[in-house]
């Protein structure tokens, strides 16, 4: 096998003349082509991409070009090359000239992999260090102060016009004159890019009325990709007027909540407060997560391993919800979260549903056989409510709802279904939320077969909701085997890089049932029975499925519904993969109908 660390330090380049004979070549092209004597650059690319390479090549104009393609190694296998075209000039002997640059897009793959990887370790100690941060784009006057909080969530304190930040402050924080002519001097500096800078300023740095610090502004001013200036650096509170001599930065550590290192009740609730009170135009949606029973664990296992469940769970919010929010904890057992733009009900679903079941699995493989769940009640700016208040309680009664239908679930508040009860007018049992009947799996049968096909997308998302809690799985997909193409109906949006071509390879098909069903308990099985699809499941995280072929004939090249899971469970009952088969059937039948 080639070594791919050697090209990723550089591309490939060579020269080839109009008629594809290649001129030139460097060293990294003679190792991935073994030397072989194949003069023409054609003869290396797989047949179905010529013609998009040679159009490429009559397209090309003095400004560069770029194609993806395949190309033959001299292991015999093709690899996907991006692919720079540039015009080489003319030569009397060899006509027009075309200088090639690629690049294996595995390398690419690993060094994006990479930087993700040295960008979460550099927010990671950023998060730890507590700095506050500013950055200033001079073209754009785009002027930011935030915290990286927890790795990769950033708490916002100011995002504008750098003018409109200074007069804010000036008059907010009523300044004296001195302390207006020390901001604006950091402003000065700011604009005029200054390479390295250090100020002293004294403002309030987390907005709090009456309180002001004096701080110790660093400063740097670098050119992004872009070109463009941009000033970053940091604000250090040396000293505060409510805290007279303070330890550098632990007027933000007051924010945090020791047992979890999440944000306090007090900061996250300011937070969001705040920003719904500015009257963002994007949604903002927030959820308040409470462990359930969880005196019950305190007093069973003990205060210390009670701390450890909720160390464990605030880690679980963390990474659910990313840099698209905040993460606090606002009661003993009660965490709060707080997202920005997320636009529909299949987003937010997406973050709960991941907080949900990680949190039920946190101790699934322990001898002691302890059971953690959570209950999640969720509610959305301005749609919902156009105040924080309004909001909280709106959240908080759709919570107490999840609670008393059973736990281990997340409501997302509905007007039309939750307003009664959220405002005191009705009872839990008049409401008509959709239900997660675990123990009654017929039901759920029943209910697709009887409102899918005429259900709208969104009642249609609910009942595919439904499933996946009641058979605990985490992804639905269908796979049409006729166009090579794949339908995610519930999951990870990235499973629709799979065209489903693995159950045409290894003999698979035989694995199902003469029923068409087939049911993967654990995916490890079949590393070397079935090493395509073991590869393409283990990629997305899969470890068990079912698959069912609709129409159950496995003669007749069907296509099919695919289940998965992301966490090994217990073996799938029979009664399961038998009302799964059921509700596929259905499902894929309407579907791929309305397709045609």
């Amino acid at each position: 096998m080639v070594d791919l660390i050697r090209l990723e330090a550089g591309s490939l380049d060579l020269l080839i003349d109009e008629k594809m004979t290649i001129v030139t070549m460097d060293k990294n092209f003679e190792v991935i082509s073994g030397n072989k004597a194949m003069l023409i650059y054609t003869r290396y690319i797989h047949p179905d991409d010529v013609s998009r390479f040679t159009d490429a090549i009559r397209d090309c104009s003095e400004v560069s070009k770029y194609i993806v393609i395949r190309m033959l190694y001299q292991t015999g296998e093709y690899h996907w090359m991006l692919t720079r075209i540039i015009d080489g000039g003319v030569s009397e002997e060899r006509g027009h000239l075309y200088r090639i640059s690629i690049i294996d897009t595995a390398s690419i793959t690993s060094q994006i992999d990479d930087l993700n990887a040295r960008m979460d370790r550099y927010s990671s100690y950023l998060g730890m260090c507590e700095n506050v941060l500013f950055s200033y784009d001079i073209i754009k006057d785009d002027f930011n102060i935030f915290m990286i909080s927890d790795g990769q969530q950033t708490m916002s304190f100011y995002e504008g016009s750098v003018e409109h930040w200074k007069d804010y402050k000036i008059n907010t924080d009523a300044l004296d004159n001195q302390a207006v002519q020390e901001l604006e001097a950091f402003i000065a500096a700011l604009i005029n890019g200054e390479k390295f800078f250090r100020r002293e300023i004294t403002i309030s740095v987390l907005n709090n009325i009456g309180r002001l610090d004096r701080c110790l502004v660093r400063g740097k001013t670098i050119i992004d990709n872009s070109g463009n200036k941009v000033v970053i650096g940091t604000i250090n509170i040396l000293e505060s007027s409510d805290n007279h001599v303070v330890e550098e930065l632990s007027i933000i550590s007051d924010m945090k909540d020791p047992g979890t290192d999440l944000l306090n009740k007090r900061a996250i609730t300011d937070y969001v407060r705040k920003l719904i009170d500015s009257k963002p135009d994007h949604n903002v949606t927030i959820a308040i997560i409470d462990v359930d029973d969880f005196k019950t664990v305190n007093d069973t296992y003990g205060h210390m391993f009670g701390d450890e469940v909720l160390y464990k769970v605030a880690d679980i919010l963390r990474d659910a919800v990313g840099c698209r929010g905040l993460c606090g904890r606002i009661g003993g057992d009660e965490m709060f979260i707080v997202m920005e733009g997320l636009n529909d009900d299949e987003g937010i679903r997406s973050v709960l549903r991941t907080v949900r079941n990680n949190i039920k699995w946190l101790y699934h493989d322990d001898s002691r056989n302890i059971k953690i769940t959570c209950s999640i009640g969720s509610a959305t700016y301005p749609g919902d409510a156009d105040n924080y208040n309004e909001l909280f309680k709106i959240a908080d009664k759709v919570l107490y709802l999840a609670k008393e239908k059973g736990k281990d679930r997340y409501i997302i508040y509905h007007e039309d279904i939750h307003k009664a009860y959220a405002y005191g007018m009705g009872k839990i049992g008049d409401i008509d939320e959709k239900a997660f009947y675990k123990y009654h799996k017929m039901d759920v049968v029943n209910t697709i077969i009887r409102g899918f096909r005429d259900a709208d997308a969104k009642r249609r998302n609910e009942m595919l909701d439904i499933v996946a809690v009641a058979f605990n799985i985490d992804s639905i997909v269908i796979y049409d085997r006729a166009e090579m193409k794949n339908y995610i109906l519930y999951g990870d949006e990235r499973m629709s890089d799979d065209d489903g071509s693995f159950f045409n390879r290894d003999n698979y098909i035989p694995n199902f049932r003469e029923d068409g069903i087939f049911v993967i308990d654990n995916i490890n099985f079949f590393e070397t029975k079935a090493p395509t699809m073991y590869k393409v499941y283990s990629g997305y995280g899969i470890i068990q499925s079912i698959q069912y072929i609709i129409g159950g004939d496995i003669k007749k090249n069907n296509n099919i519904i695919a289940y998965g899971r992301y966490k090994l469970d217990k073996k799938w009952a029979e009664n399961d993969a038998n009302f799964l088969a059921i509700i596929g059937d259905y499902i894929g039948r309407v579907f791929l109908k309305e397709r045609m």
